[in-house]
């Protein structure tokens, strides 16, 4: 058996660049389906609720993608997506954390940093091959 055989046998190693992609997609799919039902909020306590709910669920599939292991030609773009991504789980912080203190100038300044990242992350992740990666925003 090779050292190739092995390493893959035991989990190690790269992903090819389609399994990277098909396995990213898969679990974005898995974050949209688990907040489909969440409604986007109109007033500061919707707000909190609507961090409160997705936060949770963003960061553990952040770091689900963050522990998938892209092929080399692909890492600094995956890099990219996830500073975004990671962007993006800070600024839904910040959201929630001003919409807590009802604090109307700090919450249309995360609300846009939120979408800054967001739109910086679909475009990463669809520069990468991604369709369902590069259909999200927080909670959508």
């Amino acid at each position: 058996m090779t050292l190739a055989a092995l390493a893959a046998g035991c989990g190690g190693g790269s992903l090819s660049h389609g399994d990277f992609v098909k396995k990213a997609d898969a679990i974005c799919s898995a974050y949209r389906d688990g907040t489909k039902s969440v409604v986007q909020p109109r007033s500061y306590d919707q707000i909190v609720k609507f961090v409160a709910t997705t936060l949770p669920l963003y960061e553990a599939a952040l770091q689900k993608l963050e522990a998938l292991e892209p092929p080399s030609s692909d890492a600094q773009a995956v890099r990219t997506w996830l500073a975004a991504d990671r962007r993006v789980a800070k600024a839904l912080h910040d959201l929630g954390d001003a919409a807590q203190r009802r604090d109307f100038p700090s919450v249309t300044a995360a609300a846009s940093q939120v979408q800054l990242a967001g739109n910086a992350s679909r475009e990463a992740a669809g520069g990468l091959g991604m369709t369902v990666c590069a259909r999200l925003v927080s909670g959508r």
